[in-house]
């Protein structure tokens, strides 16, 4: 290798490690800050919102998912979308979420979303073609709504339906001048055959207002709100397909993330997957998985969605910022030299599964 290719690699690793010191130093800074910042005043308002939302914040607590019940939820995923190829939502009536994927049976629909938007942003999936929209509450988003009729000009409800019938024999008219004892008959040539319902009309009994075509007014099933076509919210649903190229690449990495834990597991470690970690910034860094073991702590993490050096300044920094002595990253891509290096260079062992 000539002296100027050399130098142009050791440059490429420099570049992004020293974005990584800035980075961390940026952190560190804001740490401080916020920190100097805080006033007692804005420690008692936090406490008194702490004492009103109390018994609402440990409501939701106790029903949020574990990040562990999170990834067996997103596997299930992945299997139904690696043996069906794609996900496809169906209209459920009268219920607050407005729709689901049949195939993903005993996960809620909000668990649901938020997991398949991780693997949208993940890249393993996309969003296909819209099925259909459920009208939602523009206050609470529930999809559970009864519908009703309302007057165009003064917004009442107690609209009046008019129906109007036609004979065969040609005859229009009211309702009322078809109804009989045994039924609709046609009152000029008495013949209870052949009659149906030709127009209808609606009268408001409080402005007098008559129309063919009355508003929609809609009440909320869930919190009561009353609202119309021109504030109701429309939520999509929309076929989820998957992505082969990124599933077998995710598939590789989650295959050598397993064997590094159950190694782990073996040497007596007590895993944890996937896991957060605190960093003396305050930021919080998510890895696939943790493994703990007396005062050492290793990270597992992965290169999968974004460009490998991107992943190691991210690493990089985290590292730091958590004081960690080992941490790994697995790829199911292959490195190249550079990135090799620099990951050597930032203490981070790189495993590849291609």
């Amino acid at each position: 290798m000539n002296p100027i290719s050399a130098i142009l690699q050791r440059i490429e690793v420099i570049i992004p490690l020293a974005a990584g010191v800035i980075i961390l130093a940026s952190l560190l800074i804001l740490r401080g800050r916020r920190k100097k910042n805080i006033a007692p005043s804005d420690l008692d308002s936090i406490k008194v919102i702490s004492k009103e939302e109390g018994g609402e914040a440990v409501e939701k607590e106790e029903k949020k998912i574990s990040g562990e019940e999170l990834s067996k939820l997103e596997t299930k995923i992945l299997e139904v979308l690696r043996a069906k190829g794609s996900l496809k939502p169906y209209p459920i009536p009268a219920s607050k979420e407005g729709g689901h994927y049949l195939d993903l049976a005993g996960i809620s629909e909000k668990d649901a979303r938020t997991l398949i938007d991780s693997l949208i942003e993940k890249g393993l999936v996309l969003e296909g073609e819209r099925e259909f929209s459920a009208v939602a509450c523009p206050i609470c988003g529930s999809c559970s709504q009864v519908a009703m009729i309302s007057c165009k000009n003064c917004g009442s409800l107690r609209l009046n339906e008019i129906k109007y019938y036609k004979h065969a024999c040609g005859f229009i008219g009211p309702e009322s001048s078809f109804r009989s004892e045994s039924g609709l008959v046609c009152p000029q040539c008495g013949s209870s055959e052949n009659i149906e319902l030709y127009h209808r009309k609606y009268r408001c009994p409080d402005c007098g207002a008559e129309f063919e075509e009355p508003s929609l007014t809609f009440k909320c099933g869930s919190c009561g709100a009353l609202y119309d076509e021109q504030t109701m919210e429309l939520k999509p649903f929309r076929k989820i397909e998957s992505s082969k190229e990124m599933l077998g690449e995710y598939e590789r990495i989650n295959s050598a993330i397993e064997a590094q834990v159950e190694t782990l597991r073996k040497e007596g470690y007590k895993i944890e997957r996937p896991a957060n970690l605190v960093g003396e910034s305050g930021v919080i860094h998510r890895f696939e998985a943790v493994a703990r073991k007396g005062d050492e702590t290793i990270a597992i993490a992965s290169a999968f969605g974004e460009p490998m050096t991107q992943t190691l300044i991210r690493l990089g920094v985290a590292k730091s910022d958590l004081k960690l002595s080992k941490m790994i990253l697995v790829t199911g891509r292959p490195a190249s030299p550079t990135e090799k290096d620099f990951a050597r260079s930032l203490g981070i062992e790189l495993i590849e599964r291609v």
